[in-house]
Protein backbone atom coordinates (compact mmCIF):
# COMPACT_ATOMS: atom_id res chain seq x y z
CA UNK A 1 0.00 0.00 0.00
CA UNK A 2 1.10 3.60 -0.81
CA UNK A 3 0.39 6.83 0.98
CA UNK A 4 1.46 8.62 -2.22
CA UNK A 5 -0.46 11.83 -2.99
CA UNK A 6 -0.13 10.59 -6.65
CA UNK A 7 -2.72 8.83 -8.93
CA UNK A 8 -3.19 5.30 -8.16
CA UNK A 9 -3.16 2.12 -10.48
CA UNK A 10 -6.09 -0.28 -9.35
CA UNK A 11 -5.43 -3.75 -9.98
CA UNK A 12 -8.22 -6.34 -9.66
CA UNK A 13 -7.05 -9.69 -8.48
CA UNK A 14 -9.14 -13.03 -8.82
CA UNK A 15 -9.59 -16.28 -9.99
CA UNK A 16 -11.70 -16.53 -13.48
CA UNK A 17 -15.20 -15.27 -12.55
CA UNK A 18 -14.40 -13.49 -9.66
CA UNK A 19 -15.94 -10.36 -11.03
CA UNK A 20 -12.75 -8.33 -12.25
CA UNK A 21 -13.70 -6.86 -14.79
CA UNK A 22 -17.64 -6.26 -13.47
CA UNK A 23 -15.84 -4.70 -10.27
CA UNK A 24 -12.96 -2.80 -12.28
CA UNK A 25 -15.44 -1.02 -14.64
CA UNK A 26 -17.14 0.09 -11.74
CA UNK A 27 -14.32 1.35 -9.67
CA UNK A 28 -13.06 2.86 -12.86
CA UNK A 29 -16.36 5.02 -13.38
CA UNK A 30 -16.16 5.79 -9.22
CA UNK A 31 -12.63 7.46 -9.70
CA UNK A 32 -13.49 9.06 -12.95
CA UNK A 33 -10.63 6.86 -14.71
CA UNK A 34 -9.34 4.73 -17.06
CA UNK A 35 -9.90 1.17 -17.28
CA UNK A 36 -7.96 -1.70 -18.75
CA UNK A 37 -8.85 -5.12 -19.34
CA UNK A 38 -5.96 -7.87 -18.44
CA UNK A 39 -7.61 -10.30 -20.97
CA UNK A 40 -6.37 -8.43 -23.62
CA UNK A 41 -3.37 -8.74 -22.72
CA UNK A 42 -3.18 -12.25 -23.15
CA UNK A 43 -1.65 -13.53 -26.86
CA UNK A 44 -3.33 -15.02 -29.49
CA UNK A 45 -1.70 -18.32 -28.70
CA UNK A 46 -2.54 -18.20 -25.00
CA UNK A 47 -6.56 -17.43 -26.16
CA UNK A 48 -6.62 -20.54 -28.24
CA UNK A 49 -5.06 -22.45 -25.55
CA UNK A 50 -7.30 -21.33 -22.90
CA UNK A 51 -10.24 -21.53 -25.36
CA UNK A 52 -9.00 -25.61 -26.28
CA UNK A 53 -9.35 -25.43 -22.14
CA UNK A 54 -6.11 -26.14 -21.69
CA UNK A 55 -4.55 -24.22 -18.45
CA UNK A 56 -1.68 -21.87 -19.03
CA UNK A 57 1.31 -22.44 -17.57
CA UNK A 58 3.95 -20.23 -16.21
CA UNK A 59 5.74 -19.38 -19.27
CA UNK A 60 2.83 -18.66 -21.15
CA UNK A 61 1.92 -16.41 -18.54
CA UNK A 62 5.41 -14.37 -18.97
CA UNK A 63 4.62 -12.15 -21.71
CA UNK A 64 0.83 -11.28 -20.55
CA UNK A 65 2.13 -10.21 -17.13
CA UNK A 66 4.87 -8.19 -18.90
CA UNK A 67 2.11 -6.61 -20.59
CA UNK A 68 0.12 -5.62 -17.74
CA UNK A 69 3.60 -4.36 -16.66
CA UNK A 70 3.87 -1.94 -19.45
CA UNK A 71 0.34 -0.68 -19.07
CA UNK A 72 0.88 0.03 -14.98
CA UNK A 73 4.25 1.87 -15.99
CA UNK A 74 2.22 3.33 -18.73
CA UNK A 75 0.24 4.83 -16.71
CA UNK A 76 2.06 5.64 -13.84
CA UNK A 77 4.42 7.78 -15.96
CA UNK A 78 1.33 9.56 -17.10
CA UNK A 79 0.50 10.09 -13.86
CA UNK A 80 -2.91 8.43 -14.92
CA UNK A 81 -5.22 6.63 -12.51
CA UNK A 82 -6.27 3.39 -13.91
CA UNK A 83 -7.91 0.37 -12.69
CA UNK A 84 -6.98 -2.49 -14.13
CA UNK A 85 -7.89 -6.73 -14.51
CA UNK A 86 -4.80 -9.45 -13.65
CA UNK A 87 -5.85 -12.67 -12.49
CA UNK A 88 -1.95 -12.63 -10.57
CA UNK A 89 -2.88 -15.76 -8.72
CA UNK A 90 0.55 -16.39 -7.32
CA UNK A 91 2.56 -14.28 -5.12
CA UNK A 92 5.57 -13.51 -7.14
CA UNK A 93 3.06 -11.83 -10.01
CA UNK A 94 1.40 -9.71 -7.03
CA UNK A 95 5.28 -8.70 -5.74
CA UNK A 96 5.98 -7.66 -9.24
CA UNK A 97 2.52 -5.95 -9.67
CA UNK A 98 3.01 -3.99 -6.56
CA UNK A 99 6.99 -3.29 -7.35
CA UNK A 100 6.00 -1.13 -10.01
CA UNK A 101 5.01 2.01 -7.73
CA UNK A 102 1.87 3.95 -6.48
CA UNK A 103 -0.41 -0.07 -6.76
CA UNK A 104 -3.39 -0.78 -4.76
CA UNK A 105 -4.35 -4.79 -5.34
CA UNK A 106 -8.01 -5.87 -4.64
CA UNK A 107 -8.42 -9.65 -4.00
CA UNK A 108 -12.28 -10.47 -4.98
CA UNK A 109 -13.29 -13.29 -2.66
CA UNK A 110 -15.96 -16.01 -3.80
CA UNK A 111 -16.21 -19.57 -3.43
CA UNK A 112 -15.51 -22.32 -5.46
CA UNK A 113 -19.23 -23.40 -5.94
CA UNK A 114 -19.92 -19.43 -6.67
CA UNK A 115 -17.17 -19.14 -9.33
CA UNK A 116 -18.16 -22.32 -10.62
CA UNK A 117 -22.01 -21.03 -11.34
CA UNK A 118 -20.90 -17.84 -13.04
CA UNK A 119 -18.53 -19.57 -14.94
CA UNK A 120 -21.50 -22.17 -16.35
CA UNK A 121 -23.37 -19.10 -17.01
CA UNK A 122 -20.73 -17.57 -19.14
CA UNK A 123 -21.34 -18.58 -22.98
CA UNK A 124 -18.96 -16.19 -24.96
CA UNK A 125 -15.65 -15.90 -23.27
CA UNK A 126 -12.68 -18.00 -23.58
CA UNK A 127 -12.28 -18.62 -20.23
CA UNK A 128 -14.55 -21.44 -19.22
CA UNK A 129 -15.51 -24.08 -16.50
CA UNK A 130 -13.43 -26.46 -17.48
CA UNK A 131 -10.27 -24.48 -16.37
CA UNK A 132 -11.38 -23.46 -12.57
CA UNK A 133 -9.61 -26.51 -11.19
CA UNK A 134 -6.37 -25.13 -13.03
CA UNK A 135 -6.53 -21.99 -11.67
CA UNK A 136 -7.90 -22.92 -8.22
CA UNK A 137 -5.11 -25.21 -8.11
CA UNK A 138 -2.36 -22.22 -9.51
CA UNK A 139 -3.54 -19.81 -7.05
CA UNK A 140 -1.82 -19.02 -3.85
CA UNK A 141 -3.58 -17.40 -0.72
CA UNK A 142 -3.01 -13.85 0.26
CA UNK A 143 -0.12 -14.27 3.14
CA UNK A 144 0.43 -12.18 6.31
CA UNK A 145 3.22 -11.00 4.70
CA UNK A 146 1.44 -9.32 1.33
CA UNK A 147 0.31 -6.46 3.48
CA UNK A 148 -1.61 -3.69 1.85
CA UNK A 149 -3.93 -6.13 -0.15
CA UNK A 150 -7.65 -5.05 0.22
CA UNK A 151 -10.06 -7.90 0.23
CA UNK A 152 -13.60 -7.79 -1.09
CA UNK A 153 -16.42 -10.46 -0.68
CA UNK A 154 -17.58 -10.61 -3.93
CA UNK A 155 -20.54 -12.32 -3.35
CA UNK A 156 -22.63 -9.36 -2.86
CA UNK A 157 -23.63 -7.38 -5.78
CA UNK A 158 -21.34 -5.09 -8.03
CA UNK A 159 -22.18 -2.01 -6.85
CA UNK A 160 -21.70 -3.38 -2.87
CA UNK A 161 -18.38 -4.26 -3.38
CA UNK A 162 -17.58 -0.95 -5.01
CA UNK A 163 -19.26 0.70 -1.91
CA UNK A 164 -16.77 -1.86 0.79
CA UNK A 165 -13.60 -1.34 -1.61
CA UNK A 166 -14.77 2.49 -1.63
CA UNK A 167 -14.57 2.48 1.82
CA UNK A 168 -11.43 0.64 2.54
CA UNK A 169 -9.09 2.98 0.43
CA UNK A 170 -10.43 6.03 1.48
CA UNK A 171 -9.50 4.77 4.93
CA UNK A 172 -6.15 3.91 3.83
CA UNK A 173 -5.83 6.88 0.93
CA UNK A 174 -7.53 10.40 2.31
CA UNK A 175 -6.46 11.97 -0.31
CA UNK A 176 -8.84 9.73 -2.59
CA UNK A 177 -11.82 12.31 -1.50
CA UNK A 178 -9.91 14.68 -3.73
CA UNK A 179 -9.70 13.99 -8.09
CA UNK A 180 -6.88 11.73 -9.34
CA UNK A 181 -5.83 14.69 -11.53
CA UNK A 182 -5.66 16.88 -8.59
CA UNK A 183 -3.16 14.99 -6.75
Amino acid sequence: MTSTETPIVWIMLGVAGSGKTTIGRLLADRLDCDFLEGDRRHSAANIQKMAAHTPLTDADRQGWLEAIADDIRRAIDLKRETVLTCSALKQAHRQRLMALGPVQLVWLELSESELRQRLTQRDTHYMQVELLASQLNAVEAIQPTETGILTVDSTQPPAWVVEQIWRQALHCYPQLQRDWWQR
